[in-house]
């Protein structure tokens, strides 16, 4: 499933907000006491906090009701440390990085959420998270006759091949590279001495592996490395980006090899989506709205935005 992972780490933004915001339980919501003074205009507490109740408050109202059910769940399902830190190192690898610091700045910087510790990331979403997905997959059930009958239907369109490249700017200069090449040159030293991808050239030119099918290449590139076997180095490639020297590092196109991606593409498509999980989850649960205040607040999952 680690394939369908990396797009629920874009959820975490509204999750561990919500939670933020409600982490200074012991702050005396109907103080009036002056938090500010613009003009001789003064500004209190309570005044904050009803702006944040009016902005925020059914949707936190929402997310914490369901924050609770979820946590009820991990009990019942015994998750425990280990499940979360698996999901960890699952959300490291995706994200290609190596520690907690890396991730934690990635998240930070790079997705603005407001994470600050990898605690609170395990408590506040990895952990709802590994609930859903359990109770998701829960009724799947994928045998190795559905496995073999995918693979024979869709053989082509999921081989996938690990590429690494040499970028240039024109077919000269990857002609120049290519006699270099042929006269021992190693293809890092000509990654680092002639490419001009600088995202990949730390990679030694590794551009990663992608299918055959349903991938984010050009057309031109892709269509020249899914021609070459395993250590073919290709002829001059031109793309929208320049002129490329692809060599093929891997290629999986046996059943052996794709079986487990055939399995968590069985598996995506038999999941309940997370929606369907916490609305089930929710009329299950014995949930009293206890102050009349709020009896209207209560929404069901597909009419809240996914946390």
């Amino acid at each position: 499933m680690k394939k369908t992972k990396i797009a629920l780490v874009a959820c975490i933004t509204g999750a561990i907000a919500l939670t933020a915001c409600n982490d200074d339980g012991d702050a005396d919501n109907e103080s009036g006491e002056e938090i500010a003074n613009v003009d001789g205009t003064s500004l209190t507490e309570e005044e904050l906090t009803n702006e944040l109740k009016n902005e925020y408050g059914q949707q936190l109202f929402n997310q914490m009701i369901q924050d609770t059910i979820l946590r009820q769940q991990a009990e019942e399902l015994d998750i425990g440390e280990e499940e979360v830190e698996d999901e960890l190192e699952d959300m490291r690898e995706q994200m290609g990085v190596e520690d907690d610091e890396q991730l934690l700045e990635m998240l930070q910087m790079q997705m603005q959420i407001p994470v600050d510790s990898i605690d609170e990331l395990k408590e506040d979403f990895l952990l709802p998270q590994v609930v859903i997905q359990e109770l998701s997959t829960a009724e799947v059930d994928i045998s190795e006759e559905d496995k073999e009958e995918y693979y024979e239907e869709n053989e082509e369109a999921l081989t996938e091949v690990e590429v690494r490249h040499i970028l240039v700017e024109d077919e000269e200069t990857a002609e120049e590279v290519l006699d270099e090449l042929e006269d021992g040159m190693s293809f890092e030293d000509a990654v680092e001495e002639y490419s001009e991808d600088s995202a990949s050239v730390p990679e030694g030119g590794n551009v990663g592996t992608f299918p055959q099918e349903g991938h984010q290449m050009d057309e031109n590139f892709a269509d020249a490395a899914f021609e070459l076997d395993e250590g073919e180095v290709s002829e001059p490639v031109e793309s929208q980006m320049g002129h490329h020297i692809i060599e093929v590092l891997d290629r999986n196109e046996t059943y052996e090899e794709l079986e487990e991606e055939i399995e968590s593409r069985l598996t995506q498509e038999q999941s309940k989506m997370p929606e369907e999980v916490l609305q089930e989850l929710m009329e299950e649960a014995d949930i009293e709205i206890t102050d009349n205040e709020y009896e209207d607040w209560l929404q069901e999952p597909g009419a809240m935005p996914m946390q």
